[in-house]
C-alpha cells in the first residue's frame, strides 16, 4: 500500500472514531441509508448499461436496506463486530508470522496494537444489543480514533 493510501485510511479511521464518539448508535443507521442509496444508485447505473438483472437485484436491496434498516442494523452490528475480530485476528496473525524488525519500541507497539485494538472494538460492538449501551460506541470510538493515530503513526513513520 502507498503511503498516502495509508495516510487516508488512517484519516478515515480517525473520522469514523468520532462518528462513533458523536453520533453512538445512529452511526449505524446513517451507513444503513448510505448503503441501501449507494446500491439504488449502482442499480441505476447498471440500468443504462442494460444489465437488467444486476440493476433490480442492487435496486431492491437498496430500498430493503432503507426501508427495514433498523430490523437489520442489529445483524449489521454483528457482522461489523465479526469482521473486525477476523481482520484483527489475521492482521495479528500475519505480524507475528512476518516477524519483522521494529527499530524502537514506539514501532513494535505500532506493530502490534493496531490488530489489538480492532479486536477489543469486534469484542465491544459484539457486546452491543440494541444501541441501549450507549458507552460502547464511545468507547469503540476511542478506540477507533486510538488505531487511526496508530495507522497515521505508521504511515508516516513508513520509509
Amino acid at each position: 500500500m502507498k503511503k498516502s493510501e495509508k495516510i487516508i485510511t488512517a484519516a478515515l479511521t480517525i473520522a469514523l472514531g468520532v462518528l462513533l464518539i458523536v453520533l453512538k448508535g445512529e452511526i449505524v443507521s446513517i451507513l444503513m441509508t448510505v448503503l441501501g442509496l449507494g446500491l439504488i444508485v449502482l442499480g441505476i447505473l447498471d440500468l443504462f448499461e442494460r444489465q437488467i438483472p444486476p440493476a433490480v437485484v442492487k435496486a431492491v436491496i437498496g430500498i430493503v436496506i432503507i426501508v427495514c434498516g433498523w430490523v437489520i442494523v442489529k445483524a449489521v452490528l454483528y457482522l461489523l463486530s465479526a469482521l473486525l475480530l477476523i481482520a484483527g485476528i489475521l492482521l495479528l496473525y500475519e505480524r507475528i508470522k512476518t516477524r519483522g524488525v521494529c527499530s524502537t519500541v514506539f514501532q513494535a507497539i505500532c506493530r502490534f496494537a493496531a490488530p489489538a485494538l480492532c479486536i477489543l472494538i469486534g469484542i465491544l460492538l459484539l457486546f452491543n444489543q440494541g444501541n441501549t449501551v450507549a458507552w460502547v460506541f464511545v468507547l469503540s470510538g476511542v478506540f477507533t480514533v486510538l488505531e487511526g493515530g496508530l495507522l497515521l503513526a505508521e504511515a508516516l513513520l513508513d520509509d
